[in-house]
């Protein structure tokens, strides 16, 4: 175990994080826990390449899968803050954000009403990642191309605003509305208006070819953790990140409810809204999960790779990333409540 920056150390993390590591067969793992900005604790275990041996540390980097969601709907507030876009605002209408797409498919009243907001949420109609999800498939396609096919061969399934369908690919037109009401690449726009000012620096998007302190990814039960698009995945998956990194997110995220002193990424009403769920779905808000305790968390989950980021509503963040995938349906659930289970046996952090 590498620790680094640490003020606290929670009793039995290390047993906890072993006793983990062996069930699911994880080579390396990395948690962090903040409360606000401070680091309470920050450790890498076992190890980020198998062959090397080299250790994970709280500098390693890693592909955080579907924790990325958030880091978009973060950016998407941030162009509504500057008065360049509105969560009613369509996306694929003659008039909308991307009316390039205008007359493909042949469900053009319910594409056209898609707006921002259901993206956001997951409400779009269809597109959803249970089957045939679009981002699996045509890898060699680019984003506008992807885009098109897309439209043009998954129907939508429902009218949008009424049913909830968890999106990769809403989250992937997501970033074309974040680029062009920017103007900017999509990664650009984030790594200045988001991960600056949080302090995210090595955050990056994903390629083939490891960046340094990547990781190594190992695939379970036959998959294959480097045939998926992932520089493709950009706004929906793609993203690196340490733990630290996730976690320093979400306590800058909340600095207006937690009364840090560090300044809020969001204003109060976009954290307001970012945080509140659909009609169709009252537990999911804007990349983020929700309950009425007042906690938000996301889980990111792909070949090679789990990870999940939470924070609590009495001011606590953390993070945990890992570099495999378990079959074990159970992994997911169990990190979520051995994060919990280390924070709570510290009697200092007030959880």
């Amino acid at each position: 175990m590498l620790a680094l920056g640490s003020s606290v150390t929670p009793n039995n993390a290390d047993a906890e994080l072993q006793a983990y590591m062996r069930k699911y067969s994880v080579p390396g793992i990395s948690i962090c826990y903040q409360r606000g900005r401070e680091v309470l604790y920050s450790a890498g275990f076992g190890v980020s390449d198998e062959v090397s041996g080299a250790p994970v540390t709280p500098a390693s980097l890693f592909r955080i899968a579907s924790n990325s969601k958030a880091f978009t709907a973060a950016a998407i507030f941030l162009l509504i803050q500057a008065g360049r876009l509105k969560l009613e605002d369509t996306v694929f209408s003659p008039q909308g954000i991307l009316s390039q797409y205008a007359n493909s498919g042949n469900q053009k009243d319910w594409l056209h009403s898609i707006t921002v907001h259901q993206l956001l949420t997951h409400t779009c109609g269809g597109w959803s990642n249970e089957s045939d999800d679009p981002m699996m498939e045509q890898p060699g396609f680019d984003h506008q191309r992807l885009i098109a096919w897309t439209i043009q061969t998954h129907p939508l399934v429902n009218p949008p605003g009424q049913h909830y369908a968890y999106s990769n690919f809403g989250y992937c037109v997501l970033g074309r509305v974040i680029e062009q009401v920017s103007g900017q690449p999509y990664a650009q726009f984030v790594r200045q208006s988001v991960l600056r000012v949080v302090g995210a620096n090595d955050m990056r998007i994903a390629t083939h070819r490891p960046a340094p302190n990547e990781v190594t990814y190992y695939g379970q039960n036959g998959e294959q953790p480097y045939k998926p698009p992932i520089t493709r995945m950009d706004s929906h998956g793609g993203w690196i990140a340490t733990s630290h990194d996730m976690a320093t997110f979400l306590a800058s995220l909340f600095a207006p409810a937690d009364g840090s002193d560090a300044p809020a990424l969001l204003s109060r009403e976009s954290l307001t809204s970012m945080t509140t769920g659909s009609d169709a779905n009252h537990g999911y808000g804007c990349g983020l999960a929700i309950n009425r305790a007042g906690n938000a968390w996301h889980f990111g989950s792909l070949p090679g790779t789990l990870s999940l980021m939470v924070h609590t509503h009495t001011g606590y963040s953390w993070a945990a990333v890992m570099n495999t995938r378990s079959p074990i349906k159970d992994q997911a659930s169990d990190l979520d409540r051995m994060m919990w289970r280390i924070a709570r046996t510290d009697t200092t952090w007030q959880v």
